[in-house]
């Protein structure tokens, strides 16, 4: 019996030699995974038919970029992933309180590990 030692820097070394080709079809089956979740967890949201996926070779990697725009306008992907506090129940219910804030939905952090 033999053993085979793979070099702790393999995936680095792929992926320099054949650049975001190589990292492409893992970068695609995190969007199909991110669409999945954000199409089961933001369906009562107001954002639901607002949320994007994209998926971009940069240098030796592939970044899979989830994008939301809010009602005025403005990017709020990070609010819809981590959670925010809403204004309206901050007024209710006083400053940074907890009933006010709003649970991230964690699609892309959920997405990349499963």
């Amino acid at each position: 019996m033999g053993y085979v030692r793979l070099k702790p820097d393999l995936n680095l070394q792929i992926a320099k030699r054949f650049g975001g080709k190589a990292t492409r079809p893992h970068a695609l089956k995190v969007e199909a995974k991110a669409k999945a979740l954000a199409s089961t967890r933001a369906v009562s949201s107001s954002v639901a038919d607002r949320i994007e996926f994209s998926t971009h070779a940069h240098g030796i990697h592939s970044s899979v970029i989830m994008s939301v725009i809010g009602r005025n306008g403005v990017q709020i992907a990070s609010l819809l992933e981590f959670g925010y506090f809403n204004d309206w129940l901050e007024n209710k219910y006083g400053e940074h309180d907890f009933r006010a804030h709003m649970q991230g939905k964690y699609i892309m952090s959920e997405a990349k590990y499963g």
